[in-house]
Protein backbone atom coordinates (compact mmCIF):
# COMPACT_ATOMS: atom_id res chain seq x y z
CA UNK A 1 0.00 0.00 0.00
CA UNK A 2 1.50 3.43 -1.09
CA UNK A 3 0.48 7.12 -0.09
CA UNK A 4 -0.94 6.95 -3.85
CA UNK A 5 -3.35 4.70 -2.91
CA UNK A 6 -6.93 5.43 -4.53
CA UNK A 7 -9.44 3.82 -2.06
CA UNK A 8 -9.69 3.54 1.32
CA UNK A 9 -11.74 0.67 1.11
CA UNK A 10 -12.84 -1.87 -1.61
CA UNK A 11 -16.23 -3.80 -1.64
CA UNK A 12 -15.60 -7.15 -3.32
CA UNK A 13 -18.61 -9.40 -4.39
CA UNK A 14 -20.71 -6.02 -4.20
CA UNK A 15 -23.74 -7.47 -6.71
CA UNK A 16 -24.49 -10.37 -4.03
CA UNK A 17 -27.25 -10.30 -1.61
CA UNK A 18 -25.25 -9.21 1.58
CA UNK A 19 -22.87 -7.31 -0.58
CA UNK A 20 -25.25 -4.82 -1.96
CA UNK A 21 -26.66 -3.97 1.25
CA UNK A 22 -23.15 -3.36 2.03
CA UNK A 23 -23.11 -0.94 -0.88
CA UNK A 24 -26.37 0.40 0.62
CA UNK A 25 -25.16 0.52 3.72
CA UNK A 26 -22.05 2.93 2.92
CA UNK A 27 -23.88 5.38 0.78
CA UNK A 28 -26.04 6.32 3.26
CA UNK A 29 -23.93 6.58 5.82
CA UNK A 30 -20.42 7.94 4.32
CA UNK A 31 -20.09 10.75 2.32
CA UNK A 32 -16.84 11.54 2.11
CA UNK A 33 -15.17 7.86 1.68
CA UNK A 34 -12.97 7.00 -1.12
CA UNK A 35 -14.47 3.55 -1.77
CA UNK A 36 -15.28 1.24 -5.31
CA UNK A 37 -17.20 -1.83 -5.56
CA UNK A 38 -15.54 -4.62 -7.06
CA UNK A 39 -17.07 -8.05 -8.75
CA UNK A 40 -17.14 -9.87 -11.70
CA UNK A 41 -19.51 -7.78 -14.28
CA UNK A 42 -19.09 -4.14 -14.91
CA UNK A 43 -22.84 -3.51 -15.93
CA UNK A 44 -24.34 -5.14 -12.85
CA UNK A 45 -21.61 -2.88 -10.98
CA UNK A 46 -22.18 0.22 -12.51
CA UNK A 47 -25.96 0.03 -12.39
CA UNK A 48 -25.57 -0.53 -8.75
CA UNK A 49 -23.38 2.31 -8.22
CA UNK A 50 -26.09 4.58 -10.24
CA UNK A 51 -28.83 2.79 -7.91
CA UNK A 52 -27.05 4.31 -4.82
CA UNK A 53 -25.84 7.63 -5.77
CA UNK A 54 -23.12 6.76 -8.24
CA UNK A 55 -19.94 8.20 -5.96
CA UNK A 56 -18.15 4.76 -5.72
CA UNK A 57 -15.69 3.80 -8.03
CA UNK A 58 -15.95 0.60 -10.23
CA UNK A 59 -13.20 -2.18 -10.32
CA UNK A 60 -14.14 -5.69 -12.47
CA UNK A 61 -12.28 -8.30 -10.70
CA UNK A 62 -12.29 -12.16 -10.81
CA UNK A 63 -11.90 -14.21 -7.80
CA UNK A 64 -10.53 -16.79 -10.51
CA UNK A 65 -8.14 -14.17 -12.34
CA UNK A 66 -5.29 -13.06 -9.90
CA UNK A 67 -4.03 -10.47 -11.96
CA UNK A 68 -7.45 -8.81 -11.65
CA UNK A 69 -7.44 -9.44 -8.15
CA UNK A 70 -3.52 -7.64 -8.08
CA UNK A 71 -4.94 -4.72 -9.82
CA UNK A 72 -7.52 -4.49 -7.29
CA UNK A 73 -5.54 -4.70 -4.30
CA UNK A 74 -2.88 -2.25 -5.09
CA UNK A 75 -5.55 0.47 -5.25
CA UNK A 76 -7.19 0.17 -1.80
CA UNK A 77 -5.89 0.52 2.04
CA UNK A 78 -8.59 -2.40 2.62
CA UNK A 79 -10.49 -5.09 0.96
CA UNK A 80 -13.80 -6.70 2.44
CA UNK A 81 -15.13 -9.41 0.24
CA UNK A 82 -18.63 -10.70 0.60
CA UNK A 83 -18.06 -13.64 -2.42
CA UNK A 84 -18.94 -16.89 -0.86
CA UNK A 85 -18.69 -19.82 -0.70
CA UNK A 86 -15.30 -18.71 0.56
CA UNK A 87 -13.59 -22.30 0.55
CA UNK A 88 -14.37 -22.10 -3.14
CA UNK A 89 -13.70 -18.41 -4.00
CA UNK A 90 -11.59 -16.44 -1.46
CA UNK A 91 -8.75 -18.49 -1.08
CA UNK A 92 -6.85 -16.02 -4.23
CA UNK A 93 -8.00 -12.95 -3.20
CA UNK A 94 -7.12 -13.51 0.68
CA UNK A 95 -3.61 -14.65 -0.60
CA UNK A 96 -3.23 -11.81 -2.57
CA UNK A 97 -4.13 -9.22 0.02
CA UNK A 98 -1.58 -11.22 2.59
CA UNK A 99 1.46 -10.75 -0.38
CA UNK A 100 1.23 -7.14 -0.71
CA UNK A 101 0.51 -5.98 2.87
CA UNK A 102 -3.18 -4.77 2.23
CA UNK A 103 -5.61 -5.53 5.11
CA UNK A 104 -8.65 -8.05 4.50
CA UNK A 105 -11.82 -8.77 6.31
CA UNK A 106 -14.71 -10.58 5.51
CA UNK A 107 -18.38 -12.31 5.93
CA UNK A 108 -17.43 -16.03 5.94
CA UNK A 109 -18.39 -18.68 8.87
CA UNK A 110 -16.14 -21.90 6.83
CA UNK A 111 -14.15 -22.24 10.00
CA UNK A 112 -12.24 -25.10 8.12
CA UNK A 113 -11.20 -22.71 5.26
CA UNK A 114 -9.86 -20.48 8.56
CA UNK A 115 -7.99 -22.59 10.13
CA UNK A 116 -5.96 -23.38 5.86
CA UNK A 117 -5.94 -19.86 6.36
CA UNK A 118 -4.32 -19.47 9.35
CA UNK A 119 -1.80 -22.47 8.23
CA UNK A 120 -0.86 -21.15 4.90
CA UNK A 121 -0.62 -17.21 4.84
CA UNK A 122 -0.08 -16.69 9.02
CA UNK A 123 3.25 -16.28 8.44
CA UNK A 124 2.98 -13.90 4.82
CA UNK A 125 0.49 -11.54 6.37
CA UNK A 126 3.14 -10.97 9.41
CA UNK A 127 6.12 -10.06 7.39
CA UNK A 128 4.29 -7.78 5.13
CA UNK A 129 1.79 -5.92 7.76
CA UNK A 130 -1.17 -7.54 5.86
CA UNK A 131 -4.35 -7.05 9.17
CA UNK A 132 -6.17 -10.31 7.31
CA UNK A 133 -9.37 -10.72 9.53
CA UNK A 134 -12.20 -12.98 8.32
CA UNK A 135 -15.33 -13.64 10.30
CA UNK A 136 -16.07 -10.22 10.58
CA UNK A 137 -20.21 -10.31 10.30
CA UNK A 138 -22.48 -12.36 12.04
CA UNK A 139 -20.13 -15.68 12.41
CA UNK A 140 -18.72 -14.04 14.76
CA UNK A 141 -18.35 -10.40 15.78
CA UNK A 142 -20.68 -10.80 18.53
CA UNK A 143 -19.22 -13.46 20.54
CA UNK A 144 -15.81 -12.83 19.91
CA UNK A 145 -16.25 -9.01 20.68
CA UNK A 146 -18.33 -10.11 23.78
CA UNK A 147 -15.95 -12.27 25.19
CA UNK A 148 -13.02 -9.67 24.63
CA UNK A 149 -15.49 -6.85 26.94
CA UNK A 150 -15.71 -9.71 29.90
CA UNK A 151 -12.12 -10.40 29.73
CA UNK A 152 -11.31 -6.90 30.20
CA UNK A 153 -14.12 -6.21 32.77
CA UNK A 154 -12.79 -8.85 34.67
CA UNK A 155 -8.99 -7.36 35.17
CA UNK A 156 -10.97 -4.00 35.73
CA UNK A 157 -11.15 -5.59 39.74
CA UNK A 158 -8.48 -8.04 39.80
CA UNK A 159 -5.50 -7.21 37.12
CA UNK A 160 -4.23 -10.81 37.55
CA UNK A 161 -8.06 -12.63 37.07
CA UNK A 162 -7.99 -14.66 34.14
CA UNK A 163 -11.01 -16.00 32.83
CA UNK A 164 -11.75 -19.59 33.12
CA UNK A 165 -15.29 -19.56 31.63
CA UNK A 166 -18.17 -17.87 29.27
CA UNK A 167 -21.18 -18.56 28.81
CA UNK A 168 -23.90 -16.94 26.57
CA UNK A 169 -27.48 -16.78 26.17
CA UNK A 170 -28.57 -16.03 22.26
CA UNK A 171 -31.84 -14.50 21.49
CA UNK A 172 -32.31 -14.17 17.57
CA UNK A 173 -34.51 -13.44 14.90
CA UNK A 174 -33.35 -13.52 11.38
CA UNK A 175 -34.41 -15.63 8.00
CA UNK A 176 -31.95 -17.35 5.56
CA UNK A 177 -30.16 -16.36 2.25
CA UNK A 178 -29.57 -19.18 -1.00
CA UNK A 179 -26.09 -17.31 -0.33
CA UNK A 180 -26.18 -18.75 3.40
CA UNK A 181 -27.65 -22.65 2.24
CA UNK A 182 -25.35 -22.84 -0.33
CA UNK A 183 -22.17 -22.18 2.04
CA UNK A 184 -23.97 -24.79 4.10
CA UNK A 185 -24.31 -27.23 1.28
CA UNK A 186 -20.71 -26.73 0.36
CA UNK A 187 -19.47 -27.94 4.07
CA UNK A 188 -21.74 -30.48 4.84
CA UNK A 189 -21.05 -32.16 1.10
CA UNK A 190 -17.29 -31.19 0.90
CA UNK A 191 -14.07 -32.93 1.77
CA UNK A 192 -13.55 -33.69 5.18
CA UNK A 193 -11.51 -32.06 6.85
CA UNK A 194 -7.62 -32.58 6.54
CA UNK A 195 -4.95 -33.05 9.51
CA UNK A 196 -2.89 -29.95 9.70
CA UNK A 197 0.75 -30.10 9.13
CA UNK A 198 1.81 -27.78 11.83
CA UNK A 199 0.91 -31.06 14.00
CA UNK A 200 -1.67 -28.77 16.07
CA UNK A 201 -4.60 -27.02 15.29
CA UNK A 202 -3.91 -23.60 13.26
CA UNK A 203 -6.18 -21.52 15.57
CA UNK A 204 -3.94 -22.10 18.10
CA UNK A 205 -0.90 -20.75 15.85
CA UNK A 206 1.23 -17.59 17.86
CA UNK A 207 3.15 -15.16 16.42
CA UNK A 208 6.33 -17.65 16.54
CA UNK A 209 4.47 -20.27 15.25
CA UNK A 210 4.31 -22.20 18.11
CA UNK A 211 0.58 -23.75 19.67
CA UNK A 212 -0.48 -21.21 22.46
CA UNK A 213 -0.15 -22.57 25.81
CA UNK A 214 -3.85 -20.72 26.54
CA UNK A 215 -6.77 -23.40 25.53
CA UNK A 216 -10.41 -23.51 24.88
CA UNK A 217 -12.83 -26.03 25.24
CA UNK A 218 -15.76 -25.89 24.16
CA UNK A 219 -18.80 -27.83 26.14
CA UNK A 220 -21.91 -25.67 23.76
CA UNK A 221 -25.88 -26.69 24.37
CA UNK A 222 -26.44 -29.96 22.58
CA UNK A 223 -29.64 -30.76 23.60
CA UNK A 224 -32.88 -28.70 24.77
CA UNK A 225 -31.80 -27.95 28.91
CA UNK A 226 -34.55 -26.00 31.34
CA UNK A 227 -33.15 -23.05 32.59
CA UNK A 228 -34.38 -20.69 35.78
CA UNK A 229 -37.70 -19.37 35.67
CA UNK A 230 -39.15 -21.98 33.16
CA UNK A 231 -36.56 -20.50 30.43
CA UNK A 232 -34.89 -22.68 28.34
CA UNK A 233 -31.56 -22.75 25.95
CA UNK A 234 -31.25 -25.36 22.66
CA UNK A 235 -28.78 -25.66 20.04
CA UNK A 236 -27.09 -22.69 18.21
CA UNK A 237 -26.40 -23.65 14.56
CA UNK A 238 -23.44 -21.28 15.16
CA UNK A 239 -22.13 -22.07 18.52
CA UNK A 240 -19.28 -24.24 17.27
CA UNK A 241 -17.88 -21.69 14.86
CA UNK A 242 -17.98 -18.99 17.44
CA UNK A 243 -16.43 -21.46 20.10
CA UNK A 244 -13.85 -21.94 17.37
CA UNK A 245 -13.26 -17.97 17.01
CA UNK A 246 -12.80 -17.30 20.61
CA UNK A 247 -10.58 -19.98 20.51
CA UNK A 248 -7.79 -18.37 18.14
CA UNK A 249 -8.72 -14.71 20.42
CA UNK A 250 -7.76 -16.79 23.09
CA UNK A 251 -4.90 -17.86 21.85
CA UNK A 252 -3.48 -13.95 20.66
CA UNK A 253 -5.12 -11.99 22.88
CA UNK A 254 -4.42 -14.96 26.53
CA UNK A 255 -8.00 -14.23 27.89
CA UNK A 256 -7.10 -17.73 30.44
CA UNK A 257 -4.86 -20.34 30.13
CA UNK A 258 -7.88 -22.71 30.35
CA UNK A 259 -10.96 -21.38 29.03
CA UNK A 260 -14.31 -23.41 28.76
CA UNK A 261 -16.84 -21.87 26.47
CA UNK A 262 -20.65 -22.83 26.46
CA UNK A 263 -23.30 -21.60 24.14
CA UNK A 264 -27.46 -21.87 23.40
CA UNK A 265 -30.05 -20.47 22.18
CA UNK A 266 -32.86 -18.08 24.62
CA UNK A 267 -35.98 -19.58 24.81
CA UNK A 268 -39.09 -18.34 26.84
CA UNK A 269 -40.12 -21.93 27.17
CA UNK A 270 -39.00 -26.00 26.47
CA UNK A 271 -41.50 -26.02 24.22
CA UNK A 272 -40.34 -23.55 22.04
CA UNK A 273 -36.99 -24.53 22.31
CA UNK A 274 -38.19 -28.20 21.10
CA UNK A 275 -39.81 -26.54 18.23
CA UNK A 276 -36.87 -24.76 16.92
CA UNK A 277 -35.14 -28.17 17.44
CA UNK A 278 -37.22 -30.13 15.36
CA UNK A 279 -37.13 -27.62 12.68
CA UNK A 280 -32.99 -27.58 12.71
CA UNK A 281 -33.02 -31.27 12.04
CA UNK A 282 -35.86 -31.31 9.32
CA UNK A 283 -33.45 -28.65 7.60
CA UNK A 284 -30.71 -30.42 8.50
CA UNK A 285 -31.86 -34.09 6.57
CA UNK A 286 -33.35 -31.40 3.50
CA UNK A 287 -29.87 -29.67 3.32
CA UNK A 288 -28.38 -33.96 3.38
CA UNK A 289 -30.47 -35.62 0.38
CA UNK A 290 -29.25 -33.12 -2.56
CA UNK A 291 -32.99 -34.08 -3.98
CA UNK A 292 -34.69 -33.01 -1.42
CA UNK A 293 -32.34 -29.60 -1.76
CA UNK A 294 -33.55 -29.25 -5.14
CA UNK A 295 -37.16 -30.31 -4.70
CA UNK A 296 -37.12 -27.85 -2.04
CA UNK A 297 -36.06 -24.93 -3.92
CA UNK A 298 -37.65 -25.33 -7.31
CA UNK A 299 -40.92 -25.56 -4.83
CA UNK A 300 -39.83 -21.84 -3.63
CA UNK A 301 -39.64 -23.39 0.17
CA UNK A 302 -36.03 -22.91 0.40
CA UNK A 303 -33.95 -19.65 -1.12
CA UNK A 304 -32.09 -20.15 -4.26
CA UNK A 305 -28.65 -18.36 -4.09
CA UNK A 306 -28.68 -14.72 -4.92
CA UNK A 307 -32.14 -15.01 -2.97
CA UNK A 308 -32.95 -13.30 0.50
CA UNK A 309 -35.11 -11.98 3.12
CA UNK A 310 -37.52 -8.69 2.02
CA UNK A 311 -36.80 -5.52 3.72
CA UNK A 312 -39.64 -6.03 5.91
CA UNK A 313 -38.59 -9.55 7.11
CA UNK A 314 -34.92 -7.74 8.16
CA UNK A 315 -36.41 -4.83 9.87
CA UNK A 316 -37.79 -7.18 12.32
CA UNK A 317 -34.50 -9.02 12.87
CA UNK A 318 -32.60 -8.64 15.90
CA UNK A 319 -29.98 -10.15 17.73
CA UNK A 320 -29.22 -10.15 21.22
CA UNK A 321 -26.02 -12.24 23.06
CA UNK A 322 -25.84 -11.97 26.91
CA UNK A 323 -22.43 -13.84 28.20
CA UNK A 324 -21.65 -14.37 31.67
CA UNK A 325 -17.37 -14.37 32.50
CA UNK A 326 -16.07 -16.09 35.32
CA UNK A 327 -12.47 -15.86 36.60
CA UNK A 328 -10.24 -18.03 37.83
CA UNK A 329 -9.89 -16.26 41.19
CA UNK A 330 -13.89 -16.11 41.52
CA UNK A 331 -14.25 -13.20 39.38
CA UNK A 332 -17.99 -12.25 37.88
CA UNK A 333 -18.97 -10.35 34.81
CA UNK A 334 -21.97 -10.05 32.43
CA UNK A 335 -22.31 -8.32 29.14
CA UNK A 336 -25.22 -7.92 26.66
CA UNK A 337 -24.44 -6.76 23.33
CA UNK A 338 -27.13 -6.11 20.79
CA UNK A 339 -27.93 -5.60 16.94
CA UNK A 340 -31.14 -3.66 15.83
CA UNK A 341 -32.03 -5.46 12.52
CA UNK A 342 -31.04 -8.85 10.75
CA UNK A 343 -27.94 -10.12 12.02
CA UNK A 344 -27.25 -12.49 9.25
CA UNK A 345 -27.51 -9.92 6.32
CA UNK A 346 -28.08 -6.41 6.90
CA UNK A 347 -26.44 -6.17 10.32
CA UNK A 348 -23.56 -8.58 8.93
CA UNK A 349 -22.96 -5.64 6.13
CA UNK A 350 -22.94 -2.99 9.00
CA UNK A 351 -20.50 -5.07 10.99
CA UNK A 352 -17.89 -5.79 7.91
CA UNK A 353 -18.16 -2.41 6.53
CA UNK A 354 -17.08 -1.09 10.13
CA UNK A 355 -14.45 -3.85 10.44
CA UNK A 356 -12.92 -2.92 7.33
CA UNK A 357 -13.32 1.12 8.21
CA UNK A 358 -11.61 0.52 11.23
CA UNK A 359 -8.49 -1.06 9.16
CA UNK A 360 -9.08 1.82 6.99
CA UNK A 361 -9.61 4.95 8.78
CA UNK A 362 -8.39 3.71 12.05
CA UNK A 363 -5.24 1.98 11.52
CA UNK A 364 -2.81 3.34 13.83
CA UNK A 365 -5.34 2.95 16.90
CA UNK A 366 -5.84 -0.36 16.20
CA UNK A 367 -1.83 -1.78 15.71
CA UNK A 368 -0.18 -3.05 13.17
CA UNK A 369 0.20 -6.07 13.79
CA UNK A 370 -0.31 -8.50 10.97
CA UNK A 371 -1.18 -12.26 10.50
CA UNK A 372 -4.48 -14.17 10.11
CA UNK A 373 -6.44 -12.99 12.98
CA UNK A 374 -9.76 -12.48 14.45
CA UNK A 375 -11.92 -9.54 14.95
CA UNK A 376 -11.18 -9.39 18.81
CA UNK A 377 -7.47 -10.10 18.35
CA UNK A 378 -7.18 -7.33 15.91
CA UNK A 379 -9.37 -4.42 15.26
CA UNK A 380 -10.79 -5.06 19.15
CA UNK A 381 -12.14 -2.30 21.19
CA UNK A 382 -12.05 0.08 17.71
CA UNK A 383 -14.20 -1.82 16.22
CA UNK A 384 -16.73 -2.36 19.29
CA UNK A 385 -16.99 1.55 19.41
CA UNK A 386 -17.73 1.82 15.86
CA UNK A 387 -20.73 -0.61 16.11
CA UNK A 388 -21.80 0.79 19.74
CA UNK A 389 -21.71 4.58 17.37
CA UNK A 390 -23.61 2.76 14.31
CA UNK A 391 -26.54 0.74 15.88
CA UNK A 392 -25.83 -1.63 18.60
CA UNK A 393 -25.52 -1.74 22.45
CA UNK A 394 -23.69 -3.09 25.26
CA UNK A 395 -23.89 -3.15 28.77
CA UNK A 396 -21.70 -4.42 30.71
CA UNK A 397 -21.68 -4.90 34.93
CA UNK A 398 -20.64 -7.27 37.65
CA UNK A 399 -23.83 -7.89 38.86
CA UNK A 400 -25.56 -11.49 38.82
CA UNK A 401 -28.32 -11.34 36.41
CA UNK A 402 -32.07 -12.67 37.60
CA UNK A 403 -32.83 -13.92 33.82
CA UNK A 404 -31.21 -14.07 30.47
CA UNK A 405 -34.94 -14.01 28.78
Amino acid sequence: MTESTKYDIVLFGATGFTGKLAVQYVSERYRDLRWAVAGRSHAKLSALVSEFGGRAGVIVANSDDVPSLEAMVASTKCVVSFAGPFARFGTNLLATCARAGVDYCDITGEIGWVREMVEKYDDTARATGARIVPLCGHDSVPWDLTTMALARELKKSNPTEQLASVDFWDKIRSAASGGTLETALNIMNGPPPRKSALGFDPLLRTADGTAAASKLTAKNVSRVTEEAGGTARGMFVMAAVNSAVVKRSNALNAYGEAVVYKEGQAFSSVGKARQMERRLMGLYLVLKVPFLTWLFRRLGWLPKPGDGPSEDEMSKGFLSVTGEGRGVHGGFATATLTFPTDPGYKDTARMAVEAGLALALEGERVGRRGGVLTPAACQGEVLLERLLATGSTITVSNEQPRSKM
